[in-house]
């Protein structure tokens, strides 16, 4: 099978982590991989994988020259590779990767993952989509209800909880991170992911201020980085900005705690990584979070308030067996979302979707039909 992948960028975060896993295995299994997206540090991710990189120009919001530039230089990729699926990634890419197919007079199977969007935006996500796509897969059940009360048809929405897991780091590779980064040896609190509006740093910080005696440590880059650097400069030794870090098992290992405090979220990649290492976690209760994680394994706070995020912290500290029994409940959760499961289910939609795309079953506006049935003997081969 020949899979192309379509994103917006390659910068670490929940959706690119999908496609390098769904790229990895499909490399393994003999399959053609490309991934097609703008710039970002992931990108030597992308090629350990076995995939090929094909990049993308950047382009603004409202950049209409732009987005014809890209679906233009995505054309000519879908005209090399002639990929069985076009997987997209979120709005912009699925409605660049149509109009591509469109452009290159492929026969390919169009598969869009919604990742999600702040709430604002589903309106109008749910308009470009139903236009662009015939089914689209929820990266969340609430990704999926948050689609459909949009408007987008309830029967075109699927739903693949992304996978999430991370392999314990050693002793060696903690303390390897823990002189790197200067850390020191008393425990800590971190927060990990984008330093962008949606992670609601700031009551991260504020939860900091509140409770005496932990360091509170930062880990990421995004739009914010200054303002939020200025705003722990203020607290002193009590927070530390550390930039982003790749080994996060390490991370993790290295915390006595790991603290969410975002206002949305799609599905929390971070979070389930944490609770997968068996790590205590502290988060707010956003549909993303407590749709798949268990009272039980993690302390759910609501969301905006500092205050709350600040007592759940000190209770995972000091309260006696609290931190061992989320720890226990954590590793036991952690089964529901096993990446095994999700990217089997993944190949099952490709091949669902590149027989019906070779049938003709599809709407044209969506899937081109396929006259020669080539892709179909391909994917027979390939099963």
């Amino acid at each position: 099978m020949r899979i192309l992948h379509v994103l917006p960028q390659l910068s670490p975060g929940g959706m690119e982590n999908l496609v390098i896993q769904l790229a990895g295995d499909a490399t393994k299994r003999g399959d053609r991989v490309a991934v097609a997206a703008g710039p970002g540090d992931w990108r030597p991710r992308v090629v350990q994988t076995g995939a090929e990189y094909v990049a993308l120009p950047g382009s603004s919001r409202r950049a209409a020259v732009s987005m014809a530039v890209i679906a233009a230089r995505l054309a000519d990729c879908i005209k090399r590779l002639r990929p069985d699926v076009v997987h997209s990634h979120n709005v912009r890419a699925t409605a660049l990767a149509r109009f591509a197919l469109a452009l290159s007079r492929h026969p390919a199977a169009l598969i869009p993952t919604l990742h999600g969007v702040a709430p604002g935006d589903y309106g109008l996500a749910s308009q470009i989509l139903r236009r662009v796509a015939p089914r689209v897969i929820a990266c969340a059940p609430s990704v999926g209800r948050s689609l459909q009360a949009a408007g987008f048809p309830g029967d075109r929405i699927d739903v693949i909880p992304n996978g999430a897991a991370l392999c314990p780091a050693g002793r060696q590779r903690q303390e390897d991170l823990r002189q790197s980064l200067g850390l020191g040896g008393s425990p800590f609190v971190v927060g990990i992911g984008r330093l962008a509006p949606q992670k609601n740093w700031p009551d991260f910080l504020t939860a900091a201020a509140l409770l005496d005696g932990p360091t509170f440590v930062l880990a990421g880059d995004g739009p914010l980085r200054s303002e939020l650097t200025e705003q722990a400069r203020k607290l002193g030794q009590r927070v530390q900005l550390v930039g982003p870090v790749n080994d996060v098992a390490a991370l993790i290992g290295l915390a006595a705690c790991v603290a969410s405090t975002s206002i949305w979220e799609g599905l929390p990649l971070t979070v389930l990584e944490a609770l997968s290492l068996g790590a205590p976690v502290v988060a707010t209760a956003v549909d993303g979070v407590s749709d798949l994680v268990p009272r039980e394994a993690a302390l759910l706070v609501s969301p905006g308030d500092a205050r709350a995020v600040s007592v759940a912290v000190g209770r995972v500290l000091t309260e006696p067996g609290l931190a061992k029994q989320l720890r226990r409940n954590a590793l036991a959760a952690a089964s529901l979302w096993r990446p095994e499961s999700m990217l089997a289910r993944y190949r099952s939609v490709y091949r669902a979707a590149v027989e019906l795309a070779c049938r003709g079953c599809l709407p044209a506006r969506a899937m081109m039909r396929c006259s020669d049935h080539r892709t179909a003997r391909r994917v027979q081969r390939n099963r």
